[in-house]
Order: C-alpha cells, then structure tokens, then sequence
C-alpha cells in the first residue's frame, strides 16, 4: 500500500556493519538486558512494543499470544526493512498506531564470516541466489551481575527464495537455544541452569495481487529437565487486493485480508479466533498530496488515517484498535484469565518539516500486567474467655492469588524527533514524554562517516538518559552510553573486511537491576559476494 503524508525509512540489515537487527532499525539503541539472544522488541516512541506491527514477507509476525514480536533472534543476513513510522501505519491493522515494520527477505550469492571476543562466531552461506544458511555461536559471560558463569546462545537460520510463475515464494527457518540465568525449578528454589530453546518459521508466496502464507513460533523453557513452561503459536494469512492508477493524480489500493490465530500454552489448552477486514487507500495530488486510508475489520477493529504533504512538510493523524491477546484474555496456570477486558483504542498525531517532527498518541484504554500477590486472610479467629483474657491465638494463612491481565485507563505518549547529517557528521536527537516504563526520556546519537577510496571508517556515540523505572526496578535506572568504531576495507573481487569495537570504552552499567551491559566487544568480519 502506497501512502503519503508519513514518514518512512528503508533499511539493510547488513552484517558488514553490524548482527544486532535492532540496533539497525533504532540507531540510538545502547543495550539489550539478557545480552545476545534475550528479548529485543521495537519500542521507539513511547508506547509499548506491541503498538507496533510486524510483517515479514508480507505475513503478519506479532505472536498471537503476546502481540509482540521479538527481533532477538533475527540475525542481520541482508534484509530489506521498512520503517513506517506513527498513525500513518493504522492502514496495516490492529495495534499498527506506533508503527509498521515490512521485513524482505533477501538472498544475495556469497559468505559472510563474523569472529569476535567472547567466543563469538557467525558463518553465512548463499551458494545461490535462492538459498542462505546462517550459523550463530556465542559463550558469553552471563549477563547477570550476581553470576559469573559463561551462558551459550546458538542460532541456525535457512532461507529458500524463489520465483513460480508469476509468484515468490519465500520461506525463513530459524531455530535457536538461548542459556540464562535466574530462574526456579519445580519447588520454587532458585536456580541458574535455565535454558531457552525454540524455533520458528514465516512462509509466504507473494505476487501483485495476492498474499499468503503462515508464521509459527514455538519456545520451550528449562530449568535443568525440568519443563517449567512453553507455548506455541501460529497465524495463517491471506490478502487479496490491487492498486488502480484513475489518472496521473489519483491512486486507490483496496483489498480484503483476513487471518487466523492459534495460542497453546504449557498445559495444552489452544485457543484460537479470527480476523478479518477489507482497507482502501486512496492517493490524491492537487496543489498538495492528500492521502485517505481505511480499514472495517470485525470486532470493531476498525481504523481511518487521513495525510498530508506538501514538500518537506507532512501531517497525518490516524486512529487504531488493539484486540487483547489470546494469553491476555485466557491466561494459563501462571496467569488467570479476564474474558471481560476491554480492547485499547488510542488516537496518533504526527506534524513534521524536513528533519524535525512532532507526535502525540492518545490511548483511552491500556491493558497491563498485574503481578500476583500473597494476601493474609484469618482462618481460626482468636478466642477470649468472659474476662477478655486471650485462650488460643488467631492463625491465619497466606493465599496466593495468580497475576491477571487488566485494564488500567487512559495513557499518553508525545515527543519530537530531530535527525539531520551535515556533511560526513550526522545528528539524531530524541526527546519522549511517555508514561511507559524503561523508555529514555532523551536520546542523542551522533556519528562520523567517512570513505577514503576503499576505506570507510564509522565513529558512533548513543545516549539514553533519564529512563523511567518500572514497578520492579527501584527508584532509579543508570543512563546508558555506547561508543563504537567500525572499519571497512573494499578489496578487489568483491571481497569486503570489516573491524568493529563495541562499547569502546569499556563502560560498564546495570541495564536494567540484576543485568549489566557488555564490556568492549572487537569483532572481525569478512565477506565475499559473487
């Protein structure tokens, strides 16, 4: 779908300069808690990750049970990423206000070979331009400040891109097992031998007119052999839509999708539903260029985006709908279901000029989680004699009652967002009011870019500062700040040599309470296309 009045970035993932994905798509990301492997979710203006939709080969990528989707363990091996940024993004659907990420996979002929500190190893192979195997190894030091052992994750990634006719079919396996640390065992004791295993697929045949396809994601949890919980979960996609050229100054794309979602959690209960909607997107160009956007889905899932454009300035404001998730709303033997909680419907604002812009989300309804809790209830009342004189003590118990999902009101979320380069120097500058936990209130990255003939050298500095605790974080969060340096040598026959230092100055920080930050991390790659 092809809109106006936004802003958007397209991206590559390219491992020459860089495995981590999120930091590619969020230039002033410094550290990710849990190190390599652990949980990584796009998080850019203040509102929670599961505001933002993810597509990857056209097929929708949010978990179904937790909305979310986690680039954690998405290697960088040459993706096309784009970046929709705002209310302009509530075309793609439910949960789509704080933005819409389009993932491409691509296959370009060639190796890729990552050494580095930590023990840490990456090969990847495309003999064909419609095959890739990527293979991800990494002892790193526990990411927990209270241990000292070494944690492994791995990584095996394949992809198979090819055309049929007149359509592309793609398919994206990863399979993964993530060590960490802090974790409990069958009777509640503590333990430090937690592992993580899990896997996942996206396919999808794609053409003009038609999209269709499945994503599946699938994670086990250890403690020792000990299963302590799992889930699994899939979504089945299909779109059917076109885009008509009514003159040189106006364009409408329509189209109808539909979806369906399937949750399992650790004791086999499955649930599913289904989405479904039909959009229309309409382009205009007189004077200035107006863009309409519209989506009717069931459950009221429903979303109207209007733009604006004319040169550097842009406006758009749209609105959007989140339906609760499938854990949300029937939990498991962790968390008790809440089938009456209500959707959040939010409203975005964005107005920019060339470099700068300005947002605002509104949201009426949120849903959070509300941790479980331990209550003391009396169950044998003290007993007195006629003289007031005490005869047997009251005894009372403990009852625990499991954490639930709930709503909890209205939240906010604006800020204004500033990035320019001057020459071979580029500035970004962030600044984010949001009641969220753990969002920086500002962020400021600048970096230095500069190519020599065959050699290209890149200083970049990132700062967080003035996180927001969450309810388990104490009082305060440390400000984070990441210098890193990369070098990039061209040989002849398309051989490349890279040399990157991660966190130059070694600085070490509690990310967040309980998990410290990588220490200087010198990384080696070598790449060869053909």
């Amino acid at each position: 779908v092809v809109v106006v009045g936004q802003q958007s970035t397209t991206i590559k993932a390219d491992p020459l300069k860089g495995n981590s994905f999120i930091r590619a798509l969020l230039p002033g990301h410094t550290w990710t808690a849990g190190g390599y492997g652990a949980f990584q979710g796009y998080n850019e203006r203040g509102a929670q990750n599961i505001h933002t939709a993810v597509y990857k080969n056209g097929i929708p990528a949010n978990l179904p049970g937790s909305a979310w989707y986690d680039f954690g363990n998405e290697l960088a091996t040459g993706q096309e990423v784009k970046i929709i940024t705002g209310a302009n993004s509530v075309v793609y659907g439910s949960g789509s206000i704080a933005g819409t990420i389009l993932i491409k996979d691509n296959i370009e002929q060639g190796v890729t070979a990552i050494l580095g500190s930590q023990d840490h190893k990456m090969v990847s192979v495309a003999p064909a331009k419609w095959f890739q195997y990527t293979a991800m190894e990494i002892n790193q030091d526990s990411v927990r400040n209270d241990n000292t052992e070494s944690d492994w994750y791995t990584n095996r990634n394949a992809k198979l891109n090819f055309d049929v006719q007149d359509f592309r079919i793609t398919m994206d396996y990863t399979d993964y097992s993530y060590d960490y640390d802090n974790c409990y065992d069958s009777s509640f004791n503590q333990s430090n031998n937690c592992e993580q295993d899990g896997e996942k697929y996206n396919i999808a045949l794609n053409n003009e007119y038609f999209t269709l396809g499945r994503t599946h994601d699938k994670a086990d949890y250890y403690t020792g052999d000990w299963m302590s919980y799992a889930n699994e979960s899939s979504t089945d996609y299909l779109r059917v839509g076109d885009q008509t050229n009514l003159s040189n100054k106006l364009q409408i794309a329509y189209g109808v999708d539909a979806s369906h979602e399937k949750y399992q959690s650790l004791n086999n209960e499955e649930h599913s539903r289904d989405n479904y909607g039909a959009y229309l997107n309409i382009n205009a160009d007189f004077a200035m260029k107006y863009n309409f956007g519209f989506r009717v889905g069931n459950e009221d899932q429903n979303a109207l985006r209007f733009g604006l454009e004319s040169g550097p300035f842009f406006l758009n404001v749209g609105n959007s709908y989140r339906r609760p998730t499938l854990y949300e709303l029937h939990g498991d033997g962790w968390v008790d279901a809440n089938p009456d909680l209500l959707p959040e419907e939010g409203v975005g604002y964005e107005i920019g000029f060339g470099v700068l812009s300005i947002f605002k989300y509104d949201f009426e309804e949120a849903i959070e989680y509300i941790p479980g809790f331990n209550t003391e209830v009396v169950v044998t009342p003290a007993t007195y004699d006629e003289d007031g004189n005490l005869l047997t003590e009251e005894v009372t118990e403990n009852v625990w009652t499991n954490a639930t999902y709930d709503n909890t009101g209205a939240y906010n979320t604006q800020g204004i967002r500033y990035s320019q380069w001057f020459g071979n120097f580029m500035l970004t500058l962030k600044y984010t009011d949001t009641e969220q936990a753990r969002v920086p209130k500002y962020v400021g990255v600048v970096k230095w870019n500069q190519t020599f003939g065959s050699h290209e050298f890149d200083i970049t500095y990132r700062g967080n500062f003035e996180r927001i605790p969450g309810p388990y974080d104490g009082t305060e969060l440390e400000d984070l700040q990441n210098l890193s340096f990369r070098y990039i040598k061209t040989f002849a026959n398309d051989v490349d040599l890279a040399l990157t230092i991660d966190n130059i100055l070694d600085e070490e920080v509690e990310v967040l309470p309980g998990y410290n930050n990588r220490g200087r991390q010198i990384m080696l790659t070598v790449q060869r296309k053909w």
